[in-house]
Order: C-alpha cells, then structure tokens, then sequence
C-alpha cells in the first residue's frame, strides 16, 4: 500500500473485532491470547486503539494470526507469511537472541566453566525479568481496571484530572521494587571480581531472585479469591 496512513483508533477497533470474527475466536479467547480480560478487549474494540501503542497493537497482531501493519492500516496484507514453524512472534525473537547469545560465548569464551557461568547468570537474569514481566501485567491489570470505572470517568472529567496522575503512581507502586531488583543484579555482576567487601557471588544473585518471586507470589495471593 504505497503512501499508507495509520488508521484512527476506532478503525483500529474495527479491525480488531473483523479479524477476530473471521478467525473465530471469542471475545474472552483473545484476551486469554494477550493476558487481558474480555472487558479490555470489548473497549479495543469499541473505543478503539491508538495505532502508536506498538506493544499493544504488537501483541494483537499475534494473537490474531494478523500483521501489525494491516491492523494500522499500512498494508493490505492480512496473513502472516508462513515461517515453516509454529513459532510465535514473540517465541521467534526470544530465541533467536538466545542462539546469538550462544554463539557468541561458543566463539569468544574458551573456558567451560565460564560458559556456564555466563549461561547460568543469563538464566537468572530471564528468571527475574519473568517476575519483573508478572508485575508489568498486574499494572495492566489495574490500569484497565480503572479505566472501567465509571465513577472515575466521571470524577476525571468533573474535576479535569489528568489520566497521567492516576496511572503513574499505580505503575510506580508496581513496578518500583521489581527494577530496583533488576538494578541490584546488575550491580551485582559489576562486583564478581572484586576483591574485599564489595565482592559478590552467584548466591548473592540467586538471592536476588529468590526475594523477588517470594515477593510477586505474596503479592498474588493477597488478591486471591
């Protein structure tokens, strides 16, 4: 489509609900597919979706077996082109960086024992961007939550509250801890060969972890049914 411009929220919106009747998948299906709930993705479609929230429109493409382009309006084409697997887009892209990242330590580091180290240190480090991904998705959770409250809607256009001001302290308080987590195993890994008190070890990490997923599961149980 030469010249193409993105479509408006709503017909976003539109193509949304088009593709998911013509794979036919239902409404509570495809919020299953990108980890929302059937209300958030009855609102996609009714309201609409900004063509520029690329990680939304990212994640709608590929549980609709669509492109993002077509779901935007950039291109005409609405079938994803056969790879010769069953590969997810997000499945692809991961694995693909985890073969370049073995590749590169097969390459460039001799010792087997500090491949282990690296993939070992590596394995930690998905594990805790995984409890940091689980917060992220609560956020979203909430996020949409509170975007069905009509007795927000009504306070935010009343007193003409900036939606900002309700979803930054709500992303803050979620996701503060697990990024300064995050910052703290970095930091970590700056201190494996220093000499003295400031020298850590891969138990130190796994520490790191440890309080982290202790953390996310209290946090989950305390929303419990």
């Amino acid at each position: 489509m030469d010249n193409a411009e993105m479509l408006t929220p709503k017909e976003v919106g539109k193509r949304i609900k088009e593709r998911r009747n013509e794979i036919g998948i239902s409404m509570p299906e495809l919020g299953r597919r990108v980890g929302v709930n059937k209300s958030t993705i009855q609102r996609y479609e009714t309201d609409g979706v900004n063509p520029n929230r690329s990680m939304i429109i990212n994640g709608l493409a590929d549980a609709l077996q669509t492109t993002p382009e077509w779901l935007t309006g950039l291109s005409d084409e609405k079938e994803v082109k056969e790879s010769g697997d069953s590969r997810t887009v997000c499945e692809g892209e991961v694995l693909d960086h985890l073969n370049s990242f073995l590749d590169a330590v097969n390459r460039t580091v001799q010792p087997e024992v500090q491949r282990r180290f690296l993939t070992s240190t590596l394995c930690l480090l998905i594990d805790l961007f995984s409890v940091t991904a689980q917060h992220y998705g609560r956020t979203l959770n909430e996020i949409d939550r509170l975007a069905g409250d009509e007795a927000l809607k009504k306070s935010i256009q009343q007193y003409t509250i900036d939606v900002d001001d309700i979803i930054t302290p709500v992303y803050r308080r979620e996701m503060e801890a697990p990024i300064e987590d995050m910052k703290r195993f970095l930091d970590g890994l700056l201190h494996i060969f220093d000499k003295g008190r400031t020298r850590v070890d891969t138990a130190y990490l796994y520490n790191i972890l440890h309080d982290a997923q202790a953390r996310l599961n209290a946090a989950n149980d305390s929303v419990a049914p």
